[in-house]
């Protein structure tokens, strides 16, 4: 399943100092009515909540961090769900010791956090339950 887009919107911000990342790009999204588009982003954090998908078991793990890290990498996507935006992201993180750790983001506590967002122009897809995978997909 594949649907064709436009950009019709390019944004760049940053959320400030102790802001929550997913709560903070949810409102921004909520409040400029971005249905459909990409995310992407830079920085540090204090504290994060990642999870990681057990295929065989059908359900999310997740796992609190407590400390400083920066975000090698922030990508996502936006699209439908429930009937409300949704905001589905993942994030690569480094630590103190320059290993790195990965998952899908739950949330995030900002130390600085520089984004950019893609709008499409389009209809945006829509999530709803695959019973295969056991994940909300995208559905046409």
């Amino acid at each position: 399943m594949i649907k064709n887009f436009n950009v019709k919107k390019v944004f760049q911000g940053r959320l400030l100092k102790g802001e929550e990342i997913i709560s903070g790009l949810n409102k921004f999204l909520k409040e400029n009515s971005i249905k459909a588009g990409l995310i992407s982003g830079i920085g540090a954090v204090r504290r994060v909540k990642i999870g990681y998908y057990d295929q065989s078991e059908k359900k999310y793990i997740s796992h609190d961090f407590n400390e400083s890290m920066e975000i090698l990498f922030l990508k996502g996507n936006i699209s439908i769900k429930d009937d409300e935006i949704f905001p589905h992201i993942h994030i690569v993180l480094s630590k103190k010791d320059f290993s790195c750790i990965g998952g899908h983001l739950y949330e995030a506590e900002v130390f600085a956090f520089e984004f950019e967002i893609i709008e499409f122009e389009g209809n945006c897809f829509e999530r709803g339950f695959d019973e295969e995978t056991g994940l909300f997909l995208w559905k046409s």
